[in-house]
């Protein structure tokens, strides 16, 4: 039996490379892409580095160097960012015979028993996907290689750090000797599976490297830890211990919550963010083939206003029969704000949960001799539902949504600095002059 051989890849500064897709003016200046309501720092390119930014800063208070610097600011357009990623994702998936989607911006993949396992050739193939990437899509991307996912992510980061490797490292061309350097000169936060917890208990024990960490005694490990930390020790030891997954188990709950730009206390305000969110939940639910049983709302208000009264609400209501339409889960979340909803608060925050998950098959189907009429009201909003799909599939965006979404535009995030989604919706296409 072959020895696995994994494959990481992920963009460089993804968002920031999305927006210089289109705004090819941004190419070699330095970019930064914002949080939600344009509060902190999320994403930067390497000239935005340069000048003294960093992930976390909150954007009033680097105002000075973004204005010395010339610094282009964006807000987050993760419409933008998700179809870019489908189109990096797709063209991977091209020419391996195995990925797993990770995150939005990287990938896993199995290239056991590929190119005859020759490391020379496994590095060229790497390249190749690159260079594939790059011309198809336009996204800059770093690559690793290595008999452990654990290995090969940290075989990328060496890839992103160290611009002598051309953008791929492949742990399977490394001397011993090579390997073990790279591991003492690499912290911990590096490994991929070892939190902020683990990391100070570790370095409080003198554990600060990659190789302080590799050189640690198995049973230590399993008495003062737990087995997710032994098995992350194992991985970078070359054993392989997480395997890919190349069809993630489905999500147990989805949840869809969002900070407002301003506090509201109009009910409208948190009526319309439960309909976009509940949309936006809805759209996961219908993609990983499921259907749900329960709905939760949560709305508060802010917890950190010196003086403020504080009013939170998390409440769920179980559903007669499982479904899948945005049109019953939506009314279902609005009953429990209308239930919960306190005047003369403030609220600062809403969101929606769906629960109790069960495959789509085992929706719409009576329990009872009395549940036809309600079965064939959830059938006719379940076509409804296919309509929604297929419209805005045609169409981009969300040309049809619930009018409730529209009621109120209070709660919408702060914007300022947002750029058009030229992939997505036709108003944005990209004029020739």
């Amino acid at each position: 039996m072959s020895t696995p051989i994994f494959l990481h890849l992920d963009g460089n500064s993804f968002y920031c490379s999305c927006e210089r897709l289109f705004r090819p003016e941004l190419r070699g200046k330095p970019v930064v892409v914002l949080s939600n309501n344009d509060g902190c720092i999320v994403a930067l390119t390497k000239e935005a580095k340069a000048v003294g930014l960093k992930r976390g800063m909150p954007l009033f208070k680097v105002k000075d160097i973004v204005e010395a610097n010339k610094v282009a600011v964006l807000s987050s357009n993760y419409e933008l960012y998700n179809s870019i990623s489908g189109r990096m994702q797709r063209t991977v998936a091209g020419m391996i015979p195995r990925m797993e989607s990770y995150s939005i911006d990287e990938v896993f993949g199995d290239l056991t028993g590929v190119e005859d396992e020759d490391p020379a050739r496994l590095t060229a193939l790497a390249q190749s996907i690159r260079q594939r990437v790059y011309k198809w899509v336009g996204i800059p991307t770093c690559a690793g290689i290595a008999p452990t996912k654990t290995l090969a992510k940290l075989c990328d980061h060496f890839a992103k750090t160290y611009p002598v490797f051309n953008g791929v490292v492949n742990w399977l061309e490394l001397t011993p000797e090579r390997q073990r350097k790279a591991m003492a000169i690499t912290p911990i936060k590096e490994i991929w599976g070892i939190g902020s917890r683990n990391r100070e208990r570790l370095e409080a024990m003198g554990v600060k490297t990659v190789l302080d960490f590799a050189r640690m005694d198995a049973s230590l490990i399993r008495r003062r830890f737990t087995v997710v930390l032994e098995r992350t020790h194992r991985e970078i030891l070359g054993v392989s211990c997480i395997p890919l997954e190349d069809h993630p188990q489905p999500r147990q709950q989805i949840v869809r919550t969002r900070s407002f730009d301003v506090t509201c206390s109009d009910m409208d305000a948190i009526l319309a963010a439960v309909s976009v969110h509940m949309a936006e939940a809805v759209n996961v639910l219908r993609k990983q083939g499921c259907a749900a049983k329960t709905v939760g709302v949560m709305f508060h208000t802010d917890p950190f206003k010196a003086n403020g009264r504080y009013h939170a609400v998390v409440e769920y209501r179980p559903l007669p029969h499982a479904c899948a339409d945005v049109i019953t889960l939506t009314r279902a979340a609005h009953d429990l704000v209308r239930a919960f909803f306190k005047e003369g608060y403030g609220y600062k925050k809403a969101g929606v949960m769906l629960a109790d998950l069960v495959p789509a098959e085992h929706s719409l189907v009576p329990t009872t001799l009395f549940d036809t009429d309600e079965i064939e009201v959830l059938k006719r909003r379940e076509r409804i539902q296919a309509s929604i799909e297929a419209l805005n599939e045609k169409f981009g965006g969300k040309v049809v949504t619930l009018a409730s979404a529209k009621c109120s535009a209070e709660w919408a995030m702060r914007r300022e600095y947002l750029s058009p989604c030229p992939t997505t919706k036709w108003d944005d296409l990209l004029k020739a002059n």
